[in-house]
């Protein structure tokens, strides 16, 4: 069994970050170790606030979990702050030599209510990205990292962009993998009547993690993964009032 190291917050709500990352685990039959970096309060109507997890609490918890054994992938959420982002850089640079690393660059939330500082894209940038086997963006992630451009992203020193198309008009949503020096693979699904669902960016990057972390090749991991979502996505009909619908994770 697959051992995946999810750092994130923790959303009470069970709609989206650590909880949803370790069922999302679960179900592809990995171990989800969840640490976490923030508390935060939410529910299916909005984003709140958040609150740090103390620094050396979470990387205790950390030492605990790599004394069981080494890990096969690492998925990376919900930070917050530039100081957690600058934390978690420092434990990840000895992590990254042996595990690939999915960054989910959480700039937003889709039933709204985060409002991150500028100064976090650029942290993600400058510490997190350089260590990253894949950066997940959506369209608005891209533009306050890169201005919209997945090769600029690339230059950031990351692995490989997957610039995911949900956010982006058309009868499809297209997914494009980019690796340096390589054209853009692309990744084409039917859109879906489903409407605003939150925790799809968490889901995607946990289960590409867990394909990783199984040895699977970076391009079938996006695919196997964004496959998977599609088919949940499929189950989920907009709700009347608008307000986002959680994943329906128990019927999968």
């Amino acid at each position: 069994m697959a051992r995946v190291l999810l750092f994130g917050g923790l959303d009470p709500s069970g709609g989206a970050g650590l909880t949803l990352d370790a069922a999302v685990v679960a179900m592809h039959a990995g171990e989800p170790l969840p640490i976490a970096l923030a508390n935060t309060v939410q529910n299916q109507q909005g984003f709140r606030c958040a609150r740090a997890v103390d620094e050396r609490l979470w990387q205790a918890q950390l030492e605990a979990v790599l004394a069981d054994g080494a890990v096969g992938a690492i998925k990376v959420g919900f930070v917050g702050c530039v100081a957690g982002v600058a934390a978690l850089a420092t434990v990840l640079r000895d992590l990254a030599e042996h595990a690939a690393v999915v960054v989910d660059p959480v700039l937003s939330a889709t039933a709204g209510g985060f409002a991150p500082p500028t100064e976090l894209a650029r942290a993600y940038r400058e510490r997190l990205l350089p260590l990253a086997t894949l950066v997940t963006p959506n369209a608005p992630e891209l533009a306050a990292l890169a201005a919209g451009d997945a090769a600029n992203l690339l230059a950031t020193g990351v692995g490989a962009v997957l610039r995911k198309g949900g956010h982006v008009d058309g009868d499809e949503v297209v997914d494009e993998l980019w690796l340096a020096g390589e054209p853009p693979q692309r990744f084409a699904r039917p859109r879906l009547a489903c409407g605003e669902v939150r925790g799809t960016g968490c889901a995607l990057a946990a289960a590409i993690s867990c394909h990783l972390a199984n040895g699977r090749p970076l391009a079938e991991s996006c695919r196997l993964a964004g496959d998977w979502l599609a088919g949940l996505l499929a189950r989920v009909r907009p709700r009347p009032n608008g307000r986002p619908r959680p994943l329906p994770l128990s019927r999968a």
